[in-house]
């Protein structure tokens, strides 16, 4: 299979020796089930190579993304002390969640939504801001039917999150290691940043509800007045003829 005759320029590739490669196999197929989104890093294919030892290697083609991740994007604004402006921050949060959206309506909860998963591609018309994907490891995707609507709120809180830290610049919670945040995430109410307007404070507000029942899902996030005013702002080809009939400043907020 050669990548580059689908239309790619480049590709990024996991390989594993064959009699060790299941996990890398089973991302394939659960890849597979993602394709077409627009939201989603696309798998291009996979094939078996064999080396000078005549050992066979499983190799998967992956969506290359030469610009980085989200994380990276944010240690960069950090460091030269710029602030991201909401306008951007609202239009990397839609694609998020179309991504997300998608992953959920295929029957799969991501559990590991955060910057370093979050790949950035150049978008040059868009005035310096990105196209972003959503990237997936096989290992962390957990089928719907076992973890239930409670997975898939844990995805937009881990959302909210990822957001809140493309705002601040910081992690939502200070912590020394993982048992540490874990009990902060059990005991304590996240800080909603005060330094951003009262529209992205609600829409944090919506993905941190410590109920899950009560979180917003995919849907209602994209239906959020920070949102629709991002896109009112960028003007993306699906979303035209629907977020101009959206004011975002005549909506009530519960925060």
């Amino acid at each position: 299979m050669n990548p580059f005759s689908l239309g790619f320029s480049a590709a990024a590739v996991k390989c594993a020796d064959m009699h060790r490669s299941i996990s890398l196999q089973q991302e394939e197929e659960i890849l597979t089930t993602l394709k077409y989104s627009p939201y989603v890093v696309q798998c291009i294919g996979a094939d078996v190579s064999i080396d000078n030892g005549n050992i066979p290697t499983y190799n998967l083609f992956l969506e290359y993304a030469s610009d980085g991740s989200l994380h990276d994007l944010i240690i960069n604004s950090k460091m030269r002390r710029i602030q991201m402006p909401e306008v951007e921050v609202g239009f990397y949060a839609y694609q998020l969640l179309k991504g997300i959206q998608h992953v959920h309506e295929k029957g799969w909860v991501h559990c590991d939504i955060k910057p370093a998963n979050i790949l950035i591609f150049d978008n040059a018309e868009r005035g310096g801001m990105h196209n972003v994907k959503v990237a997936i490891e096989g290992l962390y995707l957990m089928q719907s039917l076992t973890s239930g609507f409670h997975g898939r709120a844990y995805d937009i809180w881990s959302l909210g999150c990822t957001v809140e830290e493309m705002m601040t610049g910081c992690h939502v919670w200070i912590y020394r290691n993982t048992k540490d945040l874990q009990w902060k995430i059990m005991n304590e109410d996240p800080v909603i940043p005060s330094n951003v307007s009262k529209i992205a404070r609600d829409f944090l507000y919506k993905c941190l509800i410590k109920d899950p029942l009560r979180r917003w899902t995919t849907q209602q996030l994209l239906q959020h007045p920070f949102i629709q005013q991002a896109l009112l702002c960028t003007w993306m080809p699906e979303t035209h003829g629907i977020t101009a009939r959206v004011n975002p400043l005549d909506a009530h907020f519960q925060y």
